[in-house]
């Protein structure tokens, strides 16, 4: 003799099966925000850097974001990246950037760095009317002014979670003498993706109080000429994952 089970949520509404394939009929939906009557949220914020000197070198900080709340996680969704050349660049050099995850973060970027105030207007970059001002406060997601971002305290892992690089980019300048290859003013490295959780059975990049992430450069930045680099952080704060 068969056991019936039936299911039911917190609301009274009874879990349904399909008749034909017998499979229970689920929906994807994003993360919940609201607990216990908390209400948190899910947001997204770009960026621009200053314009960024010649010579930086590799694994220099140019981007991070880092959490610092002890009663709730941040899970990271997605980061994109990209650059664009401000001041001709006329030495071919590798242009690529790495995401890399941060432990005992337990103090922030002090110097050089720009970071979006997540508090001064209520609901800032939330992605619906409903939901939450960011816990992040006066301390959201950073970027370079014009040089590596500096005066932290933090321990990077062994390896990044993702890298991105661009084709090589170069305009001829042809004189009498002999060509010169360069990044003129305006070239750009098109926004790519460097990390992102978008299947059901990955598991996301979940962020607890002082951990965070960091954009570097892979290999040494442009030896001439001036760049700028952009980033996109797209992330939810909940309080159970």
């Amino acid at each position: 003799m068969a056991l019936l089970t039936n299911l039911f949520g917190k609301s009274g509404n009874q879990l349904e099966v399909d008749p034909t394939f017998l499979a229970a009929r689920v929906a994807m939906r994003p993360l919940e925000y609201v607990k216990d009557g908390r209400i948190l949220g899910q947001y997204a914020v770009a960026q621009r850097s200053g314009e960024l000197a010649a010579t930086i070198g590799a694994l220099g900080h140019l981007a991070s974001f880092r959490w610092a709340i002890d009663d709730a996680y941040a899970v990271l969704l997605r980061i994109r990246v990209g650059w664009s050349i401000s001041a001709a660049v006329t030495t071919a050099v590798e242009m690529n950037l790495r995401a890399i995850i941060a432990r005992a973060f337990t103090v922030d970027f002090t110097t050089a760095a720009t970071a979006i105030n997540m508090a001064t207007v209520t609901k800032t970059n939330a992605m619906r009317a409903s939901m939450g001002t960011s816990l992040m406060g006066t301390g959201g997601p950073r970027i370079s002014t014009t040089a590596v971002q500096s005066g932290q305290t933090l321990t990077a892992d062994n390896a990044p979670i993702g890298m991105v690089v661009w084709p090589g980019i170069t305009s001829i300048a042809q004189t009498a003498a002999a060509a010169t290859v360069n990044m003129a003013l305006g070239t750009a490295g098109i926004m790519q993706t460097i990390y992102e959780c978008t299947s059901p059975y990955q598991y996301p990049v979940v962020l607890s109080n002082n951990e965070g992430v960091l954009i570097q450069p892979v290999t040494a930045g442009p030896a001439t000429g001036t760049f700028a680099i952009y980033t996109e952080w797209t992330w939810a704060e909940v309080e159970v994952f």
